[in-house]
């Protein structure tokens, strides 16, 4: 669905994210200034902290990565980070657009657009320590693989493994495996 700013003279983009990580909880983060509240879910306003790369505008929906990075974690939640599923977690970017004047989002059809979505691939820790003040910056770096791109690249056809032929049609083809057959032999 297109959305029409003509009627608008400023605006602002704002973006937000929403990473389901299976067994551990729903994170919501935005590069918002403060926290908002869009369809009932909260986003935690990172600002500067939260960078997230840039993507194609095609009218086709196309195979892509993005890039999401989030600085100053504190030290205490890597351990959240390492020890959860975080590779194969669900991820949904929207692009909401704001009046510059009330900081309000626009009350227009389809306002926050959805921007990206897509399965985290990859993720990076990254700490930078300065040792001269014994202060240090954790770096959350995750790479998102578009679902574009994970059909693209699924595996398709039947899988010929021992285990696969336990049960069903399939167990009929075990025992014929040794067995051989005379076409148009006498009889």
């Amino acid at each position: 669905m297109a959305i029409s700013l003509s009627a608008y003279k400023n605006i602002q983009t704002n973006l937000f994210v929403k990473l389901d990580i299976p067994g551990y909880a729903v994170l919501t983060f935005s590069d918002y200034h403060k926290a908002y509240t869009i369809a009932g879910l909260s986003y935690t306003g990172l600002g500067q902290l939260l960078s997230i790369g840039s993507t194609e505008d095609t009218l086709r929906a196309s195979p892509s990565d993005i890039s999401i990075a989030i600085a100053g974690v504190p030290s205490s939640n890597v351990t959240d980070i390492i020890d959860n599923r975080i590779k194969g977690s669900e991820c949904k970017i929207f692009r909401g657009f704001f009046d510059v004047t009330t900081g309000e989002l626009l009350s227009i059809a389809g306002n926050p657009a959805g921007k990206f979505q897509g399965i985290v691939s990859n993720y990076d820790i990254t700490d930078d320590l300065d040792i001269g003040s014994s202060t240090g910056t954790v770096i959350l770096t995750l790479t998102v693989t578009s679902v574009v791109e994970m059909l693209q690249d699924k595996i398709t056809g039947r899988r010929t493994n021992p285990s696969d032929f336990a049960s069903g049609d399939m167990a009929r083809v075990l025992p014929l495996q040794s067995s051989n057959f005379n076409f148009g032999a006498p009889q």
